[in-house]
This record gives structure tokens, C-alpha cells and sequence, in this order.
């Protein structure tokens, strides 16, 4: 009923987006006005304008009120360009572009920070030139975001003849590049660069800069991320990780491999027997009621087994086998079933889940792997175990020690082993070469499940990456530890502004909302789409749809028509390849192998008799230009050898074909033992093949309504648990976020400061004050001369001062209590005089930069050490569901605490290194000076006589000189 409304709403007013593009109209006329008048301006004219109104907006004018002038610029800059030929990525290139009103219109959307949401081949790289120019004339670095280093530079020169025109100056981030070259990018007007670079040099500035000099962006003002649903949705679950190796590798991978390895063989052995003896019961027409339900059981054992093993999937084209199975698998593992469930599992070495993605071993399974120590997959009580060393009284104190650090050295080899044992069978069964990831040059390449493309540097998490590496017998790389860390969410919400652009966002309008704050409009096309989207064509296996697939593709050959053939694999794209190489049909390949080629395979696809074969992300951001004569064979003609787990990478991958009003057609294929029927299809599915049962001849389409129905309920499913997933991820880095927030805002503070004594002696002030109150206010039953020891205890430790406990004792009042702030006051003059002793050699500039170090170093350490215990944290935290407890209040609760702690042990690391000897080379200098000839003597003829400030000057810029400066150090 609702949706009913709705629909007639849409109907009498139309859509928001269609309302928001008509009260854009007048400001569209505005500035096609004010383009006639700029039309005969010369190139000066042009960057006068330029100048004049970045001053109109420095004297108080907004962006808003430049915008139909700065538009009106732009567009008449465009006009004067055409026919200009230039260099863009070593070819020639000629200006032909001049922006229509649709385009206008996406620029003030973009400007607006909203999503413009605009067909494949409507310019949307011309689009964002409008809201760049006009954002960068407030004097701040604004940004365009793309997904990959070539589009960054081809789009940064392709546009930057425009913007140079204009007086403005354009940068563009790469790969590998150095960091002054990076600081003159972001110095320009405007930056081009991918969504990895921008958040990797935010983490380098924020994170790990030790100097002002060394950072490189400037500000977070304004941003565009071009194909924006790629970048702030597809890629957010994976977050940006700068990480180091650990000092220590403790990983079993190598030697553990074989054993899985050999679990894996036996399980396929054991699978294949199953699957062999329930087909010669299906197929024996003697088989009883009995025996039938036997095989079904088989079947289910297989799929707990190896639920993508492939004869097993082949059994189950047969729909009455399929929905006996489903139902077999339900019944078992209801609760009065549960013994039945734990005696097929008993049978197997491992289970698998491909749902929740896990691999579980079973008893059967451990003991082969450990046949001679029943013990080994049984992890101890930590706790209990190290109450019972507490409890012994035959051992001394020492020995107890002793026995603690054995216990905890096994304990955490036999947890590592676990833990190694359990990513190397997820690496097994879980993740397949050439369609989770490939291998190029002795390296494991993650390849990203939406997009296709490779992630060259990117390494899954927890040891599943070595795991791999393992299985695929490659080097396996040292551990890392994460050195600082941001979500793709968290990095983007940054900005003061955001927009973005791509041809498909309004399937996910909400998830922009929630978590963007992000609205999307949708922009008309300069001219109508005349697409015709073909009925999808479903068949009972994946080898019949293939079949069909090669059958149209050498139709459209015959006729000269292009093809773009897209999948969703690396592996499906090289068995269509090979299947088309059979028949003589030799088509270009780009999958993550062929990534490199990626911009020049995609721009031949719409040539005559051209054949494409594509992962599906079927090159974004590249234009795909009919040949000569290929509009009167009706354009290029794309395949989807699958639907995606999601609809909107289906609509890019038809938004290939028919740009700018170009004829074009696109026809899906499915098979109904694709991942995305079988694990999400519905139940309706199974009872379909259920009435067709045998009689579909081979290679026959299925014709059913129902299906299309059923094929876009499975496609929603997949996107609200992907959903869900991704909210989940930010609500957990929400609480991190939190703690990164604060701790590199103390960092920049840091790091910008041209006086840190204030800061520092802050620190001291109120940690002083906290201590001799915790030691010496009024409480019962206190011992005061042991209070007076162990506050003494504490300000020697951290402050190497000397305070006797008579000097303590004096504050003492005839009444038993303490003069508090008499106290405070003595002991902060001991150490002012003390640190005005230390530095009294130091120049300012030396001064600033020994406390800035000694601060940034307490806060990299120590933040480190608390990410790792924050993952740790996450890890576990999950368990406190089982004691009906959310667990994401749980971490936000011991998160907070561990946080305060991180903050307290940052101070007190700074307050023990407040008095330390650091003294730079210019101070050791002028130590010399001061010496008299006889103590120069000294030093120079009794060097174990050295007095212990010039030793400990000595001791330190060795130190220093080892670990950080170039300057040598002579002397101790």
C-alpha cells in the first residue's frame, strides 16, 4: 500500500531529484548568459578572472555567489580550447569538449556536495572540472579522487590544459612517489589521486611525522570521488593499514602446510566417495525409499564437507536431488536433531560454512593431524593455571616465577600454533586462486570481489595472507604490526565537503545517507538511452550457460557486432576465453592479471567484430567509442556471464554500452548453481526445479517469470548483509576513530608547537599534584612513613632528583595531615631547577627539538602497542554474545578504559624521559666550553674518570648518533 502511494506521488510530482534539477534550470540560464560575454576574452583575460575572483572571495563574496561567473568562465574556457592538440599519457590528444546543461548541472550538484549520479559516457570528467575550479579559488587544496594511479594521471593532464588555462595549478598523486614531490602536489590548486594515497599520506602526516617539514597535505576542505560507490562502498570494508614487521616471527605456516594439506586431500578423497556412491544410488532405478534417503545423507555430509566441490554440484542440477538435500540439511540441523548432525560431522575431518566464511575441524580431523598428543587442540585456563603456581607452596618465589613464564612461553606457542592451523584450512577451503586472489611474481595479489582489479600492497588480515602464501608454496612474508590505521569511512568524513559521481548510486541512497551524509541526485542524459536490456536467459548448470554464452558471442561475430563479454571472476573470464579460443574466436582478456592494459583492452571493445572479455569492473572511467559502421549493427552488445551479489555492479557493467545516446544491448546469463542463487535464492527456486524435474532437455533455457523476481530478492539479500557488515565495521572503528581523533590531534599539536615546555610542565603539574595526593590526603589505617617511601620511591624512578624523607617529613603538620600544596610546590621547584639545569646548554631550536621527540616518541610506541591490543580486543570481545551481551557495548566500555590507560602511560612515559640526558652535539659544545683546562685534562687522560654529566652527555649522542643523526660522536 505504501509503496503504491509512493509510486502515485512520483507520478503527479515527480522524483526529488527530477524537482531538484528544475529549480537548478534559472541558474543554468544565468550562466549561459554570462559565457557569451566571456567568449571573446584571450587566454590573460581568462587568468585575470581567475585572480580577481579569488580576491572578490577573500574580501568576503561566498562560493555560492561566484558560481554562475566561475561556471560561465569555465565553460567559455572550454569553448576557446577546441582543436587544441596535446599530450595526455604519451598521446595526442585534441580539446573537443564544451559542457552541456546536464553537465552544468551535475557541477553544481557536486559543488553542492551531493552525488551526482550520471550515465556511463555523460563527461563526468569534464563535470568535476566546474566544482574544482570554483572550490579552489578559496586558496585550498581541493581533491579528486579516483580508483587507480592511471586515471588519476590521464584525468589530472587531460583536464589540466583547462585548469592551467585558467591560471590555476594542478598536481597529481602516484604510487611510490617521493614525499617533497608529494608536499608540491597537494601545494597545487588542485590534486588528483587515488582514494589510497590520500588516506595512506594522511596516515604518514598524522601517524608518523616527526617534523612539520615532513608533512605533506595541506587541508581537508573539498573532495570528489569519482566512481564513488567503488570507493566509499565496495572498498570501505577493507581499511587503510600502514604496518611494519614485528620484531619476532613466530608463525608455523611452513611447517604446518603439508599436514593441511593432506587433511584437505582426505576430505576431497572422502567427498568424492560420498558424492560417487549417492549418484550410483540416484541412478540405479532398483534404489528403494531407504536408499534413496541414504544418498541424501551422503549428500549432506558432502555439502558440511566441500559445499563447491564440483561433482557434487553436478549431482545437484537434478532438482528433486537438489530439494531433498535442502531439506535433509534443514531437518538435521534442527535441535531434536542434533545427535544425527554430530554423527555425519563425526565422519568428516573439517566443515565448512561458506556463509559465514569459516572451516571448523572436527575430532577426526585433529586427530590426524595430531595423532600422538590428544591434548594438542586443548587450550589450558590461563587464569586458573597461574593461580594454581600461585598456590604451591614447594617451590620458592623465584621458581615460581620460573614455572609462570614456562607456562605462558607453551601456552602462546600452542595458541599460535591454533591459530596457524585454523588460516591455513580457511585458506584451503574458503579462498580459491584466480578468484579471491592471484599469483604474480612469487607474491599472493588480493583481488577485489567487486571491482576485479588487483590490490598490490593490500594483504588479508590475522595471518590469513602468510596462510596463503603457504598453500601457494610462494615466499611467505614476515609478520606485520599495524602502525596506524583508518577506515575508507572515517578518512572521507574528514573533509568539510564531499561530493561524488558515478553511474550507479541510487540502489545504495540510504547507506550514502547514513553514513555519509551524502544525497544522491540523479542528472538526465544530454540524450535519451536507447539500450534494449534483454530478458535474462537462466539455465540449470554453469557448463549449459557457457555454452549459450559462446553460441551468442559467435552470432554477434558473424555479424560483425562488438561484444563485451563480463564476468565475475578471474576464473570464469579465462574458461569463457578458452571456450571462444576452441571455436576460433581469439577475444582480449582483461582480468587482475592483465590489470596494467586495463584502459587501452577497454576503448578497442566497441571497434567492428571486436570480442572483450572482462571481470566485471570492465574498465570504469574509460570511454568505449563505437567503430566505424557499429551503430547500424546495433552497437556494442555486453554479456553478464553472471548476475553480481550486487545490482549495481550489474548496471555499470550494462552502463558500458550505448554513451551519449548510442545504440547498444545487454543480456544477462545465469545458472542456477551460481553462488548467488544457491545461498541466497529462495526456497520458491527449489520447488521450481522440483516440477520441472527431468524432463529439461540438455541446454534447454528456463522460462519462468518467477525467476527474474527471485534473482533481484537474491541480489537485495546479499547487499543488506554486505550492509550490515560494513555498518558493523564503522561502528566498531567509530570507537577507535574516537581514541585516533584525540591522540593525533595531541600529536599535531605537538608537532606545530614552537614551545612545548608549557605542555610539558602541564603534564607535570597535574600528575604531581594527583600523586602526593593519592599518597598523602587523609585515609584510615595508612602507614605515613611507608606512604612517604613510596612516594619518594615513585619521584626517583621518574625523576632522577634527589629528595630525602626528612625534606618530605617537613610538610608535616601537628595535626598528622600533610601541607599538600607546600609540598607540591618544593618538589615542582626540584625539578624546574633540575630540567633548567639540563637545557641550559641547548639553543631553542635543539631544546624544542629534543622535547618534541621525546614526546612523539612515547605517543608512536605506546599508540602502537594499543592498536594491537584494541584488535585484540575485537577478536575476543565477540564471545561476550554468548553471555547476552551486545559486544560492541562491551568494547566501547573497555575501549574507553583502555584509552585512559593509553593516555596515563603516554604521560608518565614523558614525565620518565623529562630528566633523561639527551643533549644535542651544539650543547655537548658548549659543556667544553665551560670546562677548565685541568677538568679538559681530565677527560682527555682519564677517560673512566669522566664526570658523569659530560659521560652521560657522551653516553647520549652516541646513542643519538647511531640511531638517528648522520653526525659522529667521539668520546666515553
Amino acid at each position: 500500500m505504501i509503496e503504491t502511494i509512493a509510486s502515485v506521488l512520483k507520478a503527479v510530482f515527480g522524483s526529488k531529484s527530477s524537482r531538484d534539477v528544475r529549480r537548478m534550470r534559472p541558474i543554468i540560464k544565468k550562466i549561459n548568459e554570462l559565457e557569451l560575454t566571456y567568449q571573446s576574452f584571450d587566454e590573460d583575460q581568462f587568468k585575470a578572472k581567475t585572480a580577481e575572483f579569488k580576491q572578490r572571495y577573500q574580501n568576503g563574496e561566498t562560493l555560492d555567489d561566484l558560481l554562475p561567473e566561475a561556471f560561465a568562465l569555465v565553460k567559455a574556457a572550454t569553448r576557446k580550447l577546441c582543436g587544441t592538440t596535446y599530450d595526455v599519457c604519451g598521446r595526442e590528444v585534441t580539446w573537443e569538449m564544451v559542457p552541456y546543461d546536464v553537465q552544468l548541472i551535475g557541477g553544481i550538484v557536486l559543488h553542492r556536495g551531493h552525488i551526482a549520479e550520471m550515465a556511463t559516457g555523460e563527461g563526468k570528467t569534464l563535470v568535476a572540472t566546474l566544482p574544482l575550479y570554483l572550490n579552489a579559488l578559496s586558496g585550498k587544496n581541493v581533491q579528486l579522487v579516483t580508483v587507480n594511479d592511471y586515471l588519476a594521471q590521464r584525468d589530472s593532464e587531460w583536464m589540466g590544459l583547462l585548469f592551467k588555462f585558467l591560471g590555476l595549478t594542478v598536481g597529481c598523486i602516484q604510487s611510490m612517489m617521493h614525499p617533497e614531490l608529494r608536499r608540491q602536489m597537494y601545494a597545487c590548486d588542485i590534486t588528483y589521486g587515488t582514494n589510497a594515497e590520500f588516506g595512506f599520506d594522511y596516515l604518514r602526516d598524522m601517524g608518523m611525522a616527526t617534523d612539520v617539514s615532513q608533512l605533506v597535505q595541506r587541508d581537508h576542505f573539498f573532495a570528489i570521488v569519482d566512481e564513488v560507490d567503488s570507493i566509499l562502498i565496495d572498498e570501505a570494508r577493507t581499511p587503510l593499514i600502514i604496518s611494519g614487521p614485528v620484531a619476532v616471527s613466530t608463525h608455523q605456516y611452513d611447517k604446518l602446510q603439508g599436514s593441511v594439506e593432506q587433511l584437505y586431500k582426505a576430505q576431497s578423497q572422502l567427498a568424492n566417495t560420498l558424492v560417487r556412491e549417492a549418484r550410483d544410488i540416484f541412478n540405479n532405478p532398483n534404489s528403494t525409499e531407504d536408499d534413496i534417503s541414504e544418498a541424501v545423507m551422503k549428500m549432506v555430509q558432502v555439502k558440511l564437507a566441500m559445499p563447491q566441490h564440483k561433482q557434487f554440484l553436478h549431482v545437484l542440477e537434478d532438482g528433486q536431488i537438489m530439494k531433498r538435500v535442502e531439506r535433509a540439511e534443514t531437518n538435521i540441523r534442527s535441535e531434536q536433531n542434533r545427535m544425527l548432525f554430530e554423527e555425519l560431522r563425526s565422519e568428516l575431518f573439517f566443515t565448512v560454512d561458506i556463509r559465514n566464511n569459516e572451516a571448523d575441524l572436527t575430532e577426526r580431523g585433529r586427530t590426524m593431524i595430531s595423532p600422538k598428543d590428544p591434548d594438542a587442540f586443548v587450550l589450558p585456563d590461563l587464569v586458573v593455571t597461574l593461580q594454581d603456581i600461585d598456590n604451591r607452596t614447594d617451590i620458592t618465589e623465584e621458581q615460581k616465577l620460573d614455572e609462570k613464564e614456562k607456562f605462558r612461553e607453551k601456552f602462546g606457542e600452542k595458541s599460535e600454533t591454533l591459530h596457524n592451523i585454523s588460516q591455513l584450512l580457511k585458506a584451503y577451503c574458503l579462498f580459491q586462486k584466480d578468484v579471491h586472489y592471484i599469483v604474480q611474481e612469487n607474491k599472493v595479489i588480493i583481488v577485489d570481489e567487486h571491482t576485479g582489479r588487483p590490490m598490490p600492497g593490500r594483504r588479508f588480515s590475522d595471518g590469513l595472507h602468510q596462510a596463503l602464501e603457504a598453500k601457494e608454496s610462494v615466499t611467505i612474508e614476515r609478520e606485520t604490526q599495524t602502525m596506524a590505521t583508518i577506515t575508507i569511512q572515517n578518512y572521507f568524513r574528514l573533509y568539510e565537503k564531499l561530493a561524488g559521481m558515478t553511474g550507479t548510486a541510487e540502489t545504495e541512497a540510504t547507506e550514502f545517507h547514513q553514513i555519509y551524509k551524502l544525497d544522491v541526485t540523479v542528472i538526465p542524459t544530454h540524450r535519451p538511452c536507447i539500450r534494449k536490456d534483454l530478458t535474462d536467459s537462466v539455465y540449470k548448470t554453469k557448463r549449459e550457460k557457457f555454452n549459450a554464452i559462446v553460441t551468442e558471442v559467435l552470432d554477434c561475430i558473424n555479424r560483425g557486432q562488438p561484444v563485451l563479454l563480463g564476468t565475475i571472476s578471474v576464473e570464469d573470464s579465462e574458461i569463457l576465453a578458452r571456450m571462444l579460443k576452441q571455436r576460433n574466436v581469439f577475444p582480449k582478456v582483461l582480468n587482475a592479471k592483465e590489470h596494467a592494459s586495463e584502459a587501452e583492452i577497454v576503448a578497442l571493445a566497441g571497434q567492428r567484430g571486436a570480442v572483450t572479455v572482462a571481470t566485471n569492473m570492465a574498465g570504469r572511467g574509460t570511454d568505449i567509442k563505437l567503430g566505424e559502421g557499429v551503430a547500424d549493427l546495433g552497437g556494442l552488445h555486453v554479456i553478464g556471464s553472471s548476475r553480481h551479489d550486487s545490482r549495481r555492479i550489474d548496471r555499470q557493467l550494462r552502463g558500458r554500452c550505448s554513451r551519449q545516446g548510442d545504440p547498444g544491448s545487454s543480456h544477462f546469463y545465469i545458472a542456477l548453481e551460481d553462488n548467488l542463487m544457491r545461498l541466497f535464492g529462495s526456497d520458491k527456486i527449489i520447488a521450481m526445479l522440483d516440477r520441472l524435474g527431468g524432463g529439461l532437455p540438455e541446454g534447454e533455457e528456463i522460462q519462468n517469470p518467477f525467476l527474474s523476481k527471485s534473482i533481484e530478492t537474491a541480489q537485495r539479500r546479499v547487499e543488506q548483509s554486505h550492509y550490515a557488515i560494513r555498518k558493523r565495521t564503522l561502528e566498531f572503528d567509530d570507537v577507535m576513530n574516537k581514541h585516533r581523533e584525540v591522540v593525533y590531534a595531541y600529536r599535531k599539536e605537538v608537532l606545530y608547537s614552537t614551545d612545548l615546555r608549557p605542555m610539558l610542565f602541564s603534564i607535570l603539574e597535574e600528575e604531581l599534584m594527583l600523586r602526593i595526593r593519592e599518597f598523602f590526603e587523609i585515609k584510615e589505617d595508612k602507614d605515613d612513613r611507608n606512604e612517604v617511601k613510596t612516594f619518594l620511591a615513585w619521584l626517583c624512578t621518574t625523576f632522577p632528583v634527589s629528595v630525602s624523607q626528612g625534606q618530605i617529613e617537613n610538610y608535616k603538620l601537628p595535626t598528622g595531615a600533610y601541607d599538600i600544596d607546600g609540598m607540591f610546590t618544593f618538589v615542582l621547584d626540584v625539578i624546574t631547577k633540575a630540567y633548567e639545569e639540563k637545557i641550559k646548554f641547548e639553543s631553542d631550536e635543539d631544546r624544542l627539538q629534543m622535547e618534541r621527540g621525546m614526546v612523539l616518541e612515547a605517543i608512536d610506541r605506546l599508540w602502537q602497542e594499543h592498536l594491537h591490543a584494541m584488535d585484540l580486543l575485537r577478536t575476543s570481545i565477540q564471545l561476550r554474545a554468548y553471555a547476552q551481551k551486545d559486544p560492541l557495548v562491551e568494547y566501547k566500555s573497555e575501549g574507553y578504559a583502555m584509552f585512559a590507560q593509553l593516555m596515563h602511560e603516554i604521560y608518565q612515559n614523558i614525565l620518565r624521559n623529562l630528566l633523561r640526558p639527551a643533549t644535542s652535539i651544539h650543547a655537548f659544545a658548549e659543556i667544553l666550553k665551560q670546562m677548565s683546562r685541568d677538568e679538559f685534562e681530565q677527560v682527555l687522560n682519564h677517560p673512566g674518570q669522566i664526570p658523569d654529566v659530560i659521560q652521560d652527555q657522551l653516553n647520549k649522542l652516541n646513542q643519538e648518533s647511531s640511531d638517528h643523526d648522520k653526525k659522529t660522536v667521539v668520546g666515553g
